[in-house]
């Protein structure tokens, strides 16, 4: 008997002293292999399609920028220039850089826009592998002389259109520098080009050296004179005192002006040259007289109207062409 109650005890304290008992490991039942099973599959599912969508848009890319979407030929309409061969060559050169999916609009409208006359571009698709190239051209109205070097033709809207080569009877605008983007942005340049849209044609191209310096425009025109415009507003009723003034005038008077001031569109001034007086010598004494005297004739007015201002050793004659 006492062995069995110590037996028993022994059991007891290995129990006790033991803590929890350990459990049997669980087995994995059918279910829970099919499920890892499963989820493994799509596992391997998702790369495999992973990678098969990656293959395709590299596949894609190839197409679309390889030769199988590339441009053959090219098509010029619309451009009148001389230099058609040149247009033609950069049009090829500038499709190599594109394809029949992905058109090089932009770099062929910048690239054309630099010859002479033409202010926009057009590019449309031949299937299956040519396009178009649709010029539009534009009649200059102006010239941009720009003071480092170099004569270009003005569209308009303000925008370099090309070289203007050995072009004539348009006017000139001067800048100092080539426009950033070849449009005249800056406001002065822009009342310049505003001025000569407002002036027959006929009468803009007598102007030269159209120019915006310390807040007023000044120019010249064909046969010397100096013209001032003033600050750059009230433009067209400028412009129509100019023409009246070139159309009513005197030619003499217009031909001995030094300038023509246009600032006061209601009373446009001619001023004449500084015509010195010569020395005169009497014949009996000897002496000499008048000799630094000088004449200084401003602003003649067509109607008539004069007011004289005296000035110590000039005479000084000012008037008004309009009155």
């Amino acid at each position: 008997m006492s062995t069995r109650g110590g037996g028993a005890g022994s059991r007891g304290g290995s129990s006790g002293g033991g803590g929890r008992k350990r459990r049997p490991p669980r087995r994995t039942s059918a279910s829970d292999r099919a499920s890892a099973v499963v989820g493994n599959r799509a596992v391997r599912g998702i790369t495999y399609w992973a990678v098969v969508a990656v293959g395709v848009l590299l596949l894609a890319l190839w197409i679309v920028s390889g030769p199988a979407c590339g441009i053959s030929s090219v098509t010029v309409n619309g451009y009148t220039g001389k230099d058609t061969a040149a247009v033609q060559e950069t049009a090829e050169l500038v499709a190599g850089t594109g394809s029949m999916v992905r058109l090089p609009v932009g770099d062929m409208r910048r690239a054309l826009t630099r010859f002479p006359g033409v202010i926009d571009v057009d590019v449309r698709r031949d299937w299956p592998r040519s396009i178009t190239v649709d010029v539009t051209m534009g009649e200059p109205v102006a010239i941009l002389a720009v003071e480092s070097g170099g004569r270009y033709l003005l569209s308009p809207s303000g925008q370099v259109m090309g070289k203007a080569g050995t072009a004539v009877g348009l006017p000139v605008i001067s800048v100092k520098t080539l426009p950033p983007g070849g449009v005249l942005t800056d406001p002065g340049q822009r009342a310049a080009l505003l001025f000569v849209g407002w002036l027959q044609p006929e009468i803009a191209g007598r102007l030269r050296n159209l120019r915006f310096q310390d807040g007023r425009l000044f120019a010249e025109l064909a046969n010397g004179l100096e013209l001032r415009i003033g600050p750059p507003e009230n433009l067209a009723q400028k412009a129509q005192a100019l023409a009246a003034v070139l159309s009513q005038a005197d030619p003499k008077a217009l031909a001995a002006a030094a300038y023509l001031d246009i600032t006061n569109p209601q009373r446009p001034m001619l001023g004449s040259k500084i015509v010195p007086i010569p020395e005169q010598v009497d014949p009996v004494t000897g002496t000499s007289s008048t000799g630094d005297t000088s004449t200084v004739d401003q602003g003649t007015d067509t109607t008539g109207g004069t007011e004289n201002v005296g000035t110590t050793g000039d005479s000084v004659d000012e008037t008004s062409t309009t009155g």
